[in-house]
């Protein structure tokens, strides 16, 4: 087994007969050029003027197409009684009639303080004011 690979038997060198031909006959080429009037222009990074052909469509993309929807989003039942009841009680009660909604659900008054964005302990605090029984604790 052979430890180091040997780039004398490489099939393809970097210099070659074949290479050389080429390179003489491109600056043969060059040199026809700028004897009839032409000029070189070197471009640099920026190789075209065109402007870039790729852009990125917000309304297409999946993260930003829901903003771009005119749909009308599906309204749940629970989101239909809590407007109702917001629209009929004043602030005082609100809360007491959307914990009292929640849990006539069943729904438990650590889920209530989570989808209400109050704390358990403010839920059990009216629960007890307005005497409001959960069927679920926790």
């Amino acid at each position: 087994m052979q430890r180091y690979h040997d780039t004398r038997s490489d099939p393809l060198p970097m210099h070659s007969p074949q290479h050389d031909i080429e390179r003489a006959n491109l600056d043969r080429l060059t040199a026809e050029f700028l004897a009839r009037g032409g000029k070189v222009q070197k471009v640099g990074h920026q190789m075209s003027s065109a402007p870039a052909t790729f852009t990125i469509n917000p309304e297409r993309s999946p993260v930003y197409a829901h903003l771009f929807a005119a749909a009308t989003p599906l309204v749940a039942p629970e989101a239909l009684v809590a407007a109702e009841i917001e629209a009929s009680f004043p602030d005082a009660d609100k809360h007491a009639a959307l914990i009292m909604a929640d849990a006539a659900m069943g729904n438990s008054p650590k889920w209530i303080a989570r989808k209400h964005h109050m704390t358990e302990k403010y839920v059990r605090q009216v629960a007890r004011d307005y005497h409001i029984t959960f069927h679920t604790q926790r």
